[in-house]
This record gives structure tokens, C-alpha cells and sequence, in this order.
């Protein structure tokens, strides 16, 4: 839980000394994996579990465990939330924080352009539970207006798009759905709590994946949400009973990762926007997805409402699926994966991963069109990278059949 000294510490301080500190009782100064299932009863462990405080109490690593308890502070910390919760993957996150606001009858709002996963789950999974959801553009206040006028109990959305690195406005969104009584559910995992805090701009929860950018060497699979203590308790009943509990030594490896994300986080961006800018003069490539540059649709939101602009983009490249395919096995140093956020540069199609259970049309109508490329911009040198896209374009391109 944040603390009201952790409130005067910036944020690369918070990356390190967060959650745990060397003390005279607890001596080591990094905190260390206890691996134990299970943990010695005694009376006050007994009268947590009988009087509902079952979260207070160590009892059993699914319900808590010391080393998950020391990044769940720091990453609440970094959030300034009053409660975070790790989970064995972003996607249990998400279906614990909607689970944790939904019931049957409920309805979900959310932005048309999200990771196919958590549309997935919103359109087919949660429907036969009796939960509707309607998919708009949450960014045209007309549509925005029209969806929230049929009443919606949860807004759901990114706070950076996936793969469109879109930016919604956050600020408007949330104070509009909270005026019909909907509460805001925002996955933050493309911004990170060090470009943008969404519960201090009016989200409920704060969702990421950890596997990305916070966990940052892309070996652990992992999940958060963070929002205030009577939503999280809510959150906690469908982390120990659906039981997508986080292992100790994952949390070990996030916790690690966390320390290092400031200084990651820049080498990320400063390598971002530099590759935007040489792959928007590319005349192969049609657009340049970032928003940093100017062009980009959300480039305003994002100055006024992010603290930087990530260190995702998208390209798209002229000719369409095919070519752009040409385009990423041509590369010899960006590697052909479908995560992100790691240290090293990895670039996926939408159409084959993330998004390939959506039909063609429906991710037009995502603003995937085809040929678009995903790249996660790593920490290499921005020099080898720039000069690696060049030459896998004007490859694809000088060997492309008449």
C-alpha cells in the first residue's frame, strides 16, 4: 500500500526503494523469494479467516505470500493506489477487474480499438453470462453520448491503443461515464505508471499486463490491477476463488524488472519517436502510427494527457498484408514475436496474431487496416535499428513480384 512518505519520492525513487526496504529485522536488501505453499497457523490467522479479513492473513500463497505482497506495494506505490493485486497473466487481470464489476444484466461500453484478447473476452465470453457490450468510438463524443445514453455499467478501454496506439481523452471519458453511474476499467499497460497515472485522471481500476514493460526482459507472465480498497476487495475475491494467483518467483522477476523501468522506460521513447520519424519518410511505408509525432490523430490527447508517448508504434506499409509480411521476415535484428515491452525490439502482424480472430472487416473497422506492423521498440541502438527497418522495406520492395 502507497504511504504517506512514499507520496514525497519520485518515480525512478519509487522503481527501487518501494515495497521493501533493508531493516534491522528484515536485513537483506533485496527481498527474497519465500517459496513456501503454505504458512504456520496460528489464533490471529484463525480469527482473520472467521471474522472475512482472509486477505490480512498468511495462510496460503494463492490468498498472499510476502513476496508478492513487496511488488504489489511497489507497483501500488508507482500507481498511487491504495491496493494492488499480481495475477499469472494480464488477461486473468482483466477478467478479474470486469468480473469484479459486472453481474448478469450488466452492461459494457468499450473503445472499438483494443487487444483482440479482451475483445474477445467482452464480445464472446461474457455474453452468455448475460452481460451485453456495444464497441464504439469512444473518442466521438456523439457516439460516446449515444452508447452512454443506453446505459452502461462498466466503460472499458486502453489508455495507449493496441496496435493503433490511440489515445483516448480519459479525463472526459471518465467523468462522463461516471455521471450515469459506470465505473472505468482501463487497461494502462502500452503507457506504464511512469507515462500515465489513470486513477489520478478518474479510472476505477488500472490494469496491465507485468509480462511487458514493467516486468521488461520478456520471461515472466504476469498481470496487475490497482484501484481503491473497496474495488480491490472485489478484485480479491476473483484472484482467490478463480484462483489466477501469481507465482513467487514470477513476482521475484517483476519485482527485479520494476527497479530498472525508469531508466528503460526513456532509452524506450527516445528510441521510439526517433524511429517514427525515419519510418515516416519511408516511401514504402503509407503511415507511421506514434503519438508523438504530430501527425498522428491522438497526438493532442496525448501531449495533454500522458507524461511521454511510449515506446509502441505501428507502420503501415504499402501493399498490404502480404508485403508488410516480407517487410518483418526481412529484418535481422527486430525479432518476429507477438509480446512487447522487453528489452530487445519485436515487431508482429496484428492480422495473424493479436487480432486473428476478428474478421478482416471488423479490424478495418478497429483501424487495423492491412499491412499494418506492430513494433514493441526495444533499448538497442537506435542507429542499428533505424538502419534495419530501411533495408527490410526497400528488400521487400525490390523483390516484390510485378
Amino acid at each position: 500500500m502507497r504511504t504517506p512518505a512514499d507520496a514525497d519520492l519520485h518515480d525512478a525513487t519509487l522503481c527501487v526503494h518501494a515495497g521493501h526496504r533493508a531493516s534491522a529485522e528484515q536485513r537483506a536488501v533485496v527481498a527474497p523469494v519465500v517459496h513456501s505453499t503454505t504458512f504456520l497457523l496460528d489464533d490471529e490467522s484463525y480469527a482473520a479467516m472467521t471474522s472475512g479479513r482472509t486477505a490480512d492473513a498468511l495462510i496460503y500463497t494463492r490468498i498472499r505470500n510476502p513476496t508478492l505482497d513487496v511488488v504489489q506495494d511497489r507497483i501500488a506505490a508507482l500507481e498511487g493506489a491504495e491496493r494492488t493485486l499480481v495475477f499469472a497473466s494480464g488477461m486473468a487481470a482483466i477478467h478479474a477487474g470486469l468480473m469484479a464489476t459486472l453481474e448478469s444484466g450488466s452492461r459494457v461500453v468499450a473503445h472499438r480499438e483494443i487487444y483482440g484478447s479482451a475483445w474477445d473476452l467482452i464480445a464472446n465470453l461474457l455474453a452468455p453470462l448475460g452481460v451485453q457490450s456495444e464497441f464504439v468510438d469512444l473518442n466521438d463524443p456523439a457516439a460516446r453520448a449515444a452508447a452512454f445514453a443506453r446505459g452502461a455499467d462498466v466503460v472499458f478501454f486502453e489508455t495507449i491503443t493496441n496496435p493503433t496506439l490511440d489515445v483516448p481523452d480519459l479525463p472526459r471519458i471518465a467523468a462522463e461515464a461516471h455521471a450515469i453511474g459506470a465505473r472505468v476499467v482501463v487497461d494502462a499497460t502500452f503507457a506504464t505508471p511512469l507515462v500515465q497515472r489513470p486513477l489520478a485522471l478518474g479510472a476505477d481500476l488500472s490494469i496491465h499486463s507485468v509480462t511487458k514493460y514493467l516486468g521488461g526482459h520478456s520471461d515472466l507472465i504476469g498481470g496487475c490491477a490497482s484501484g481503491n480498497a473497496e474495488i480491490m476487495a472485489r478484485v480479491y475475491r476473483w484472484m482467490q476463488l478463480a484462483g489466477g494467483c501469481m507465482d513467487p518467483n514470477a513476482a521475484f522477476l517483476l519485482d527485479r524488472g520494476i527497479k530498472t523501468l525508469h531508466l528503460r522506460m526513456e532509452r524506450h521513447q527516445t528510441n521510439a519517436l526517433e524511429l517514427a520519424r525515419r519510418l515516416e519518410r519511408h516511401p514504402a511505408v503509407e503511415a507511421v502510427l506514434y503519438p508523438g509525432l504530430p501527425s498522428h490523430r491522438a497526438h493532442a490527447r496525448a501531449a495533454a494527457t500522458l507524461q511521454g508517448f511510449g515506446g509502441m508504434l505501428s507502420l503501415v506499409v504499402r501493399g498490404g498484408d502480404e508485403v508488410a509480411l516480407r517487410v518483418v521476415r526481412g529484418l535481422r535484428l527486430a525479432l518476429e514475436a507477438s509480446s512487447l515491452g522487453g528489452v530487445e525490439t519485436l515487431v508482429s502482424l496484428p492480422y495473424n496474431t493479436s487480432h486473428a480472430r476478428m474478421s478482416e472487416r471488423a479490424r478495418i473497422e478497429s483501424g487495423i487496416p492491412p499491412g499494418l506492423v506492430r513494433v514493441s521498440v526495444g533499448i538497442e541502438d537506435v542507429r542499428d535499428l533505424t538502419a534495419d527497418f530501411e533495408a527490410a522495406l526497400s528488400g521487400a520492395f525490390s523483390h516484390r513480384a510485378p
